[in-house]
């Protein structure tokens, strides 16, 4: 009985192809919405922990709050603005399983081109923690300071393009503070969607920085560990020296790579939760098509309904017909919806990185889209039921027709 249940779906979806095929659609659309948005979500993910993982033994020391994704770049550089001090610096290289500590300055300065001034955010660090912080890809032309270069910047993009009358260009001279430099590069374009703004930065080694600005404001420092296992409990050492340096609680911020990847992990896992969310949305939309489809379906097939009831076909049998007819549908969507998905979630991956910034405000990160098993399985599940569910309002209505009145139907 079961499989004349499936031949009478079938036959009917056959009958009413048309119907059948936008009332699917509604499904693939759902699933294929659900499938895009969790594998952008598990690419992301992906994506930012290849990029920190490399430094889990890696501790960024900063006044105040510290480190943080919201946080990341800023600087008021006000007058107030309170920085670490050598001897911080000293007491965290006295720490026992500390590897390395590097500083990076930051103040404001005047850049002259063209005889035009701007105040500028000046960021001097030492070339190895700018080996960390960005990579070749954050460049839209130049190259990265290295080792024992002088004299040489790399600026913003909106320093080279927005700031003066003409654009500047890698190989030309720059004066800050009245010295002259030589551009080395230009930071791609970052704006507001970025995580590190570098767009109204000049970049310069820390002798520079203390060169032109006769000041050593370290703005934070970077440590490395020597076991990746202890990380942690250095954190809290560094926290502690600098908090007594100091004469207070919670002055400065130690926070280790691992700690910021769990964080961002966390954060986009939010993210894509309520872009399934969302995208659920198309499948409640489709389970209201399927629901008028079978409704539809129900009111033409009415004497069908009341001969089959006359010559013994019981109530669930009726009932089956109606709801078998719904999953049929919710599965081929659902299948469609998979296939739609996979190759949607590459589309949105291209347009989402072929931005003047791309994915991660122009750093080095690519945004692969990573389509899982428990991604499928979650959009078929949840497709099947929403069939099924959608189904049977009409499976019942059709099972309570009196078959008298139904075979009298016209």
């Amino acid at each position: 009985m079961l499989k004349d249940n499936f031949n009478l779906a079938y036959k009917n979806i056959r009958e009413r192809m048309s119907r059948s095929i936008l009332t699917l659609l509604g499904i693939s659309i759902g699933v294929m919405a659900i499938i895009s948005l969790m594998a952008l979500g598990e690419g992301m993910n992906q994506a930012v922990s290849e990029e920190l993982s490399s430094l889990s033994d890696t501790i960024v020391v900063q006044v105040g709050d510290g480190f943080s994704i919201f946080n990341m770049g800023s600087s008021n550089n006000g007058e107030d603005e309170e920085y670490l001090t050598d001897r911080d610096i000293t007491d965290i290289q006295r720490i026992v399983g500390v590897k390395d500590v590097s500083t990076q300055y930051t103040g404001s300065g005047v850049i002259s081109f063209n005889g035009k001034d701007s105040i500028v955010t000046l960021s001097g660090m030492d070339t190895n923690v700018m080996d960390i912080q960005y990579d070749p890809e954050d460049l839209e032309s130049g190259y990265l300071l290295q080792n024992g270069d002088q004299n040489k910047i790399i600026i913003g993009y909106d320093i080279a393009h927005e700031y003066f009358d003409t654009d500047v260009l890698v190989g030309s001279r720059i004066k800050i503070n009245g010295e002259k430099f030589f551009v080395n590069g230009i930071f791609s374009m970052v704006g507001s969607g970025g995580i590190i703004s570098t767009d109204s930065v000049v970049l310069l080694t820390s002798r520079d920085f203390e060169k032109i600005t006769g000041e050593s404001n370290i703005h934070s420092a970077i440590v490395t560990v020597i076991d990746v296992n202890n990380v942690e409990i250095i954190a809290d050492e560094i926290e502690r020296a600098i908090d007594e340096n100091h004469g207070e609680e919670d002055f400065a911020s130690a926070t280790s790579m691992s700690s910021i990847l769990e964080s961002i992990q966390n954060i986009i896992g939010i993210i894509q939760m309520m872009l399934v969310a969302i995208a659920s949305i198309a499948l409640v939309v489709a389970s209201i098509g399927i629901m008028n489809t079978m409704l539809t379906s129900v009111m033409e097939r009415t004497r069908e309904i009341g001969i089959m009831k006359a010559i013994g076909a019981e109530n669930i049998d009726v009932m089956l017909i109606f709801i078998i007819e719904g999953m049929l549908v919710s599965v081929v969507g659902g299948f469609l919806g998979i296939l739609f998905g996979i190759f949607g979630s590459q589309g949105l991956a291209s347009i989402l990185t072929s931005g003047p910034a791309g994915f991660g405000g122009g750093g080095d990160m690519s945004l692969t889209p990573v389509v899982t098993i428990t991604s499928i399985a979650l959009a078929f599940g949840v497709s099947i039921i929403v069939g099924i569910l959608s189904s049977l309002y009409p499976a019942w209505k059709a099972a309570r027709m009196s078959p008298i009145e139904a075979v009298r139907y016209e």
